[in-house]
């Protein structure tokens, strides 16, 4: 795969229920400008076409390597794709995303021309397009990696590009996870090191699509998931890195503020719930942030977290 002795990359694909998208996606992992690469592609139970597309593409890309996993989820599919590939370096790649030609070799360059050795990963932005073809570029955090991926501002799965060895020393992606993934595994690799390299080149482009997206089902236990994700980081940063805790501690408190205030406005009471179980004897919401008006600050003083949250409905704000 790597006569040349450069780093091998294996773009690994999951795929249900993608036929419209996973030929194009395909034909953009086969137009890398990079030549050490792989292409694996995993059905997950679709029931569309995708495995027939699948077949198609093997004839007119024979060295693409498919495969089926029958447990369900990306995740699980995604690390069928990591058993059966080779390469030193990961491109984990949505069957609705695209990769720009010259994304991976980028990539690899960023990772030559960077000292350290031990980079878990490459957090980089990307453009996603919306269903009428208009691209807006994502922002990066580059703070500190923990503030980061704590306001989802690290990358995302398909735009990274990932270490196989931290990968596997973490044993993969969770397979238990409905949600949150792609941020439970950065969070897994930076508590083992944070030597992150950003990349703000965006070279992966994230489709809007119209049906078929987890991401659209299930909404309210979906940010319950998010919410409770960004408590677990908060809490172990607080264990393992008292310093920048102590430094944060507001910036956290209010990111974890900020999330309630949209579960509220699909489920109130367990956005309330989780306000007394985490954040109502230690925080007060404050002027100068992004989520909260002077009004609202006036509400919350009066009424608390559910009154305020009951006006600001009745009020349409």
């Amino acid at each position: 795969m790597n006569p040349e002795n450069k780093i091998s990359v294996s773009i690994i694909i999951p795929a249900y229920n993608v036929s419209p998208y996973i030929e194009e996606c395909i034909h953009s992992a086969f137009a890398q400008t990079y030549l050490h690469i792989e292409v694996i592609c995993i059905d997950n139970n679709s029931t569309d076409g995708t495995w027939q597309k699948l077949e198609q593409l093997k004839l007119q890309y024979p060295q693409l390597i498919v495969d089926k996993e029958m447990k369900p989820g990306a995740p699980a599919a995604r690390n069928k794709g990591l058993q059966l590939s080779k390469g030193e370096w990961l491109q984990f790649l949505d069957a609705d995303d695209l990769l720009k030609p010259e994304k991976v070799a980028h990539q690899v360059a960023l990772i030559n021309n960077t000292p350290a050795v031990d980079v878990p990963f490459i957090a980089a932005t990307c453009l996603k397009r919306d269903l009428k073809g208009n691209e807006t570029k994502t922002s990066l955090n580059k703070e500190h990696p923990f503030k980061s991926l704590f306001a989802t501002q690290l990358g995302i799965t398909s735009s990274n590009l990932w270490n196989r060895n931290y990968i596997e020393a973490i044993n993969g992606w969770d397979e238990s996870l409905k949600s949150s993934q792609e941020a439970d595994l950065m969070f897994r690799l930076l508590q083992v090191t944070e030597n992150v390299i950003f990349d703000d080149k965006p070279l992966t482009i994230v489709r809007e699509r119209p049906e078929g997206q987890i991401s659209q089902q299930n909404h309210s236990k979906k940010w319950i998931r998010y919410f409770e994700k960004r408590v677990e980081m908060v809490q172990w940063i607080a264990e393992n890195k008292s310093t920048l805790f102590a430094q944060e501690k507001r910036f956290f408190d209010d990111g974890l503020f900020g999330i309630l205030k949209i579960m509220a406005n699909e489920n109130l009471i367990e956005a309330h719930t989780l306000y007394k179980k985490h954040l109502k004897d230690r925080y007060r919401p404050f002027e100068k942030q992004e989520h909260s008006t002077r009004g609202y600050l006036i509400l919350y003083r009066a009424l608390g977290f559910w009154g305020a949250e009951v006006a600001r409905k009745l009020l349409g704000r």
